[in-house]
């Protein structure tokens, strides 16, 4: 664990969804895949992997795939991810047991990812972790939510808190700028598809290495301060 800013207690707390609940990485490659296949276009998976959490058409444009077809290639990935991603995700070790604590000690909880919310809402609910969440939020069917800014804003509107007593938990670099960007304490975990350097370059004020970890700060509890080791 290492801390880069005090941030407090936590009234509230949002996780991003890939990455930081779930090990969605089978399933979300596959569906990649099968889309960049239809384009002729081959690409490793370890350039995929780092495409993971990002929006769609952001890691299309990536990719190359020409503006002009960045609508009809990201719908294309959705019905592949309906048929054979979703199902594909497990929740990371902790994630459960820690989600239950949280919401048991009375942290208000939510969701805020860059999947659609549909499949968001279908996989929480697999995991039986829907109902633990006050706010599911995630990229509209319509469009009208497309970036990670955008459903932070939406999350913030739904919870009504814009402020220092939520955090924002997540594994890559727009999950932090997103919580910046409503004044949310950015957390970054190192469990998922980013970074260390990312995520401090991003701004994270605090860095963990296990959900459980969360426990330990959740309410202010700083009293086992991080080893110089651990430090950034």
């Amino acid at each position: 664990m290492s801390l880069t800013s005090s941030p407090g207690s936590a009234r509230t707390v949002v996780f991003d969804l890939d990455g930081t609940v779930a090990d969605s990485q089978a399933g979300i490659l596959r569906s990649f895949q099968l889309t960049l296949a239809d384009e002729g276009v081959v690409v490793a998976d370890e350039v995929l992997r780092d495409l993971i959490g990002p929006p769609l058409e952001e890691s299309f444009a990536r990719l190359g795939i020409a503006p002009s077809r960045l609508v009809a290639v990201v719908a294309r990935y959705r019905e592949y991810y309906d048929r054979v991603g979703v199902t594909a995700a497990v929740p990371y070790d902790g994630v459960v047991e820690t989600v239950h604590r949280l919401s048991t000690a009375g942290v208000r909880l939510a969701i805020a990812t860059a999947k659609r919310v549909d499949f968001a809402r279908r996989m929480l609910a697999r995991f039986a972790l829907a109902n633990y969440f006050d706010v599911i939020e995630g990229v509209s069917g319509d469009d009208r939510i497309r970036t990670k800014n955008d459903v932070v804003d939406a999350v913030h509107d739904a919870l009504g808190e814009r402020s220092g007593l939520t955090w924002m938990v997540g594994d890559r670099r727009q999950d932090i700028e997103a919580a910046r960007h409503v004044s949310w304490v950015p957390v970054g975990v190192l469990w998922g598809y980013g970074t260390r350097d990312e995520l401090l370059d991003a701004g994270a004020a605090l860095l963990i290495d296990e959900p459980s970890q969360l426990l330990d700060v959740v309410r202010g509890d700083l009293r086992r301060e991080p080893t110089p080791e651990a430090l950034p």
